[in-house]
């Protein structure tokens, strides 16, 4: 008997089915899909530049241990206990450690989850930094006329960034009928144009805008709208120019569609190579400036961007499963403030860009953190909370690697 090779219109439907249920993958599914993404979910490319910014290596690689509950523990423990397929430190810009399982390799890319949040708030920067946003203060609907008359009214730019817009969303990754589910993931997977603005519209508001830090990722799919409008491009080719190309990426990166050739999702699931998630995390270590010395986000941004704005940061949470906000110290524009001076990326099922600033340090962990269900109770991670977001041991080796480099 002759195989048969899969039709592109079954391939499609396997991948509409995969993505819709992206919340409840198994654990070899997660390791799998976040590799290959890109075959999953509609997705545009986001070109690299011309020339690459070449990291220098360390003569040695870095070998710390950390205490972790009770037990000494190194890299390899680290690396199998947070269930990572990458983790990479700069330091001073200069690669001291790097690692790879799971299948990923330098040259591969893996899935942000809401890393891409972050990437999101520097090219929001940017457009400020280029004057075709002219204040985060503008009204949303300045540039979204469209949503005049409905609960955005009076919702500005800023409160999109620090989640302050006072919308009613659920969001819940256990709930399937909560609205990052239901109205978010399945469309995006179905490939429904426009359907996400359409249901963001029907939304009521719970709070005054300014008032309340609720984590809203249908609110951030707002803002690719308005970067699409702000500069008369893609979201992708804007990426390219101000951030992809200027860092120098070594790697094509690529931002998740809501439908295909349909418009790009800013609140989950870019990607991009290990290294050029820690090209990203450098140049805001830099505060928007390139190795070649060019400014591509305002002066000052870094620290705008990564101090805790968000107002009532820890009356939040609840609705978010097992995060521990114990670890932050509040919410900025899109980004986690770990401590004073401190930030990160951070995205669900263990995707990490933890910046210190004070050591000149940069750390990146991508992984595959399975759901709490799929655990063996007796792993660490499951004996803690935060596990589906990274546990506290990634704390505990930031910090031994901090004190060991200095």
């Amino acid at each position: 008997m002759t195989a048969q090779t899969p039709s592109a219109s079954n391939e499609r439907w396997l991948a509409r089915l995969l993505g819709a249920d992206f919340l409840l993958w198994s654990p070899t599914i997660q390791a799998e899909g976040f590799l290959h993404w890109d075959r999953i979910f509609a997705t545009r490319p986001i070109p690299r530049g011309k020339r690459v910014s070449e990291f220098k290596r360390a003569a040695r690689e870095l070998d710390v241990r950390f205490e972790d509950q009770g037990r000494t523990c190194d890299t390899n423990d680290l690396m199998r206990d947070e269930h990572l397929s990458g983790l990479l430190v700069l330091k001073h810009g200069e690669i001291v450690l790097e690692r790879y399982a799971l299948g990923l390799k330098p040259e591969g890319r893996w899935q942000s989850s809401s890393m891409v949040k972050s990437i999101a708030s520097s090219l929001i920067g940017a457009a400020l930094h280029d004057r075709l946003i002219g204040s985060l203060d503008d009204a949303m609907t300045k540039y979204l006329p469209d949503f005049a008359g409905t609960a955005y009214d009076g919702v500005t730019v800023r409160h999109l960034l620090n989640m302050t817009g006072g919308i009613n969303w659920t969001e819940d990754y256990e709930h399937l009928n909560a609205d990052v589910a239901r109205h978010y993931i399945k469309p995006i997977a179905e490939r429904q144009a426009g359907y996400i603005a359409k249901y963001l519209k029907t939304l009521k508001r719970i709070d005054p805008p300014g008032e309340q830090f609720y984590y809203n990722t249908g609110d951030t799919f707002l803002l690719s709208l308005i970067l699409a409008k702000a500069t008369g491009r893609t979201v992708a080719d804007y990426c390219a120019e101000k951030i992809w190309g200027p860092a120098g990426m070594e790697q094509d990166g690529y931002f998740m569609l809501e439908s295909d050739d349909g418009q790009e999702i800013t609140g989950s699931c870019c990607g991009a190579s290990l290294r050029d998630y820690a090209r990203f995390g450098q140049l805001m270590l830099n505060d928007g400036v390139t190795p070649d010395g060019v400014r591509v986000l305002p002066k000052g941004w870094t620290a705008e961007a990564t101090a805790p704005s968000a107002p009532n940061f820890h009356k939040d949470i609840g609705a978010r499963p097992r995060l521990d906000t114990s670890a932050f110290t509040g919410y900025g524009y899109l980004w986690w403030v770990h401590h004073p001076g401190s930030f990160m990326a951070l995205g669900a099922y263990g995707q990490w860009i933890h910046v210190e600033p004070a050591d000149g340090m940069v750390f990146v962990m991508v992984g595959a953190m399975p759901r709490e269900i799929y655990m063996d109770p007796g792993e660490p991670a499951a004996k803690e909370r935060g596990s589906q977001h990274g546990g506290p041991r990634r704390f505990a080796f930031i910090e031994a690697t901090c004190k060991a480099m200095r």
